[in-house]
């Protein structure tokens, strides 16, 4: 017998909810400490985590639980009208599953200061829910559902410091544009639903229906919103800038899992994958020159990581747009190399950002100049994190842009120059910004040695940032060491893609 996937995404989805809810009552009315949270939601998002990455070796003992024995045959998925079970949604939800897993941890020291932690934390899970459940859904209507549970958590978490005003804004106007979002969604469901009679997205083919093929658009307007694209860019800076920097962690796979979403439901319904193709080549080059000459500009730490975001996402969108236009498998795989390199990648930038936040209350670049004796260890991990963003050998960054670049030229692509000009232009405007970071961070290095090396570091990291920090850069170390092992691994998504555009 195998368990089904629906029956473990329904069990995880159920814990994560019930805990939210457990967790709320906990902190309110037994008045819970902030670290007992921290611990508690790490603990069950590693238990969850765990079996996900591990449900292959645990099918003899959970076959046997009266939970799981009544439902245990493969069939009961494939007849299953709301969910669907494919290789991206398992990826998105291993490194959402494992992100929320650190950044709880690092939580329990990062959030001490701050108020209101009974309403973060199940905030938090809430909004992992969401985007898990938006991510396996067939149903276009239950995607919609999902996406708004996922979008009312985010506007929330990323206004938690209320007694900010530039947090309040920057929840507000993510507010007001996911709003729209979620319109435009909503009308292009309702015309595919008057079109089609039906919201399951395996039963819906466009044809040369225009108002199905009017429908497809308003989705794919909605969702190019709800993921960054450009020109509909401008609330992800404020929101990365302003949320607590273990939220903007978890944003940035966010984004990139409504992007994923979105391209899973075109390309099911039936637009045309060369047709795909064009618009997400011209979606990614905006968004590469946009965020990169955009990032130059910018003063504030993590609003730079926001801007370094938009043009991140623009490289993975163009390894799409590769993949889509030649059907190359190696590029749908480029692409996905580069989701998981940049979630760990800036899953760790923002936690160095949020290190000097919390231990030196700076958000500026040019305010590292000032600094004498900070701990090296957050130094450090900042600057892997750059380096890495920064696209230079043998760093994750570098290896997911050689591989998009080799499948351009292996497809024979007419616009291979092309694409590798961008590709060029936008990593040196990048290196515009990334350059002043990093040596900012080495003088800071350089400061603490010239001191007396007897006198002792003002400030020393707390082991709860240390750990998560430090598993992060440990897992950007091991996929330099061997980045084919994670190639391989995204094999399976890539050709699940492969399918859709056949």
């Amino acid at each position: 017998m195998v368990i089904s996937s629906r029956i473990f995404l329904e069990f995880i989805l159920a814990v994560i909810v019930i805990a939210a809810i457990l967790l709320f009552i906990g902190a309110r009315f037994f008045r819970f400490r902030n670290r007992r949270l921290a611990v508690i939601t790490a603990f069950i998002l590693f238990c969850v985590a765990f079996l996900w990455i591990f449900q292959s070796h645990f099918q003899g003992l959970l076959s046997v639980m009266p939970f799981f024995a009544a439902k245990t045959t493969p069939e009961s998925f494939s007849g299953n009208v709301f969910y669907r079970s494919e290789s991206g949604a398992r990826l998105f939800t291993t490194l959402i599953l494992s992100m929320g897993f650190l950044v709880s941890i690092y939580n329990a020291e990062y959030l001490r200061k701050e108020q209101r932690q009974h309403t973060f934390y199940p905030l938090m899970l809430m909004m992992m829910a969401g985007v898990i459940g938006m991510l396996w859904a067939a149903d276009l209507l239950l995607v919609y559902l999902f996406s708004e549970l996922m979008n009312i958590c985010a506007y929330s978490l990323v206004a938690y410091r209320r007694k900010s005003n530039e947090a309040i804004e920057a929840g507000f106007k993510y507010l007001m544009m996911g709003s729209v979002a979620s319109v435009i969604i909503l009308a292009g469901i309702s015309i595919l639903f008057y079109t089609a009679g039906t919201v399951q997205i395996s039963q819906i083919d466009l044809g040369r229906n225009g108002l199905s093929q009017l429908g497809a658009l308003f989705i794919l307007s909605g969702f190019c919103l709800k993921s960054a694209i450009v020109p509909l860019h401008t609330w992800l800076p404020g929101a990365y800038s302003k949320a607590p920097s273990t939220i903007s962690a978890l944003l940035s796979i966010l984004e990139q899992s409504v992007f994923y979403v979105m391209l899973r439901i075109i390309l099911s319904i039936g637009m045309p994958p060369l047709l795909l193709g064009n618009l997400f080549l011209i979606f990614a080059l905006l968004n590469i020159f946009v965020g990169n000459l955009m990032g130059i500009m910018q003063k504030n730490l993590k609003r730079m990581l926001g801007y370094s975001t938009i043009a991140q996402l623009g490289y993975i969108a163009l390894c799409f747009a590769i993949g889509l236009r030649n059907g190359s498998a190696l590029a749908l795989q480029s692409g996905f190399f580069m989701i998981i390199a940049h979630a760990l990648t800036k899953g760790l930038a923002f936690l160095g950002a949020g290190t000097f936040y919390h231990y030196e209350g700076l958000d500026n670049i040019s305010e590292i100049r000032a600094l004498h004796n900070h701990p090296l260890f957050s130094i450090i991990v900042l600057i892997v994190a750059v380096l890495s963003l920064s696209a230079i050998p043998p760093f994750p960054g570098f290896t997911g842009k050689w591989a998009a670049l080799t499948s351009v030229f292996a497809a024979n692509d007419p616009l291979a120059a092309w694409i590798t000009l961008a590709f060029l232009i936008g990593s040196l405007i990048a290196f515009g910004y990334y350059l002043p970071l990093l040596v900012n961070l080495s003088g800071l290095i350089l400061r603490r040695n010239l001191q007396n090396k007897n006198e002792e570091p003002q400030k020393k990291i707390s082991v709860w940032i240390k750990l998560p920090a430090a598993l992060l850069a440990l897992s950007i170390i091991l996929i330099i060491i061997s980045p084919q092992l994670i190639l391989n691994n995204t094999l399976d998504a890539a050709q699940f893609l492969m399918e859709l555009i056949k």
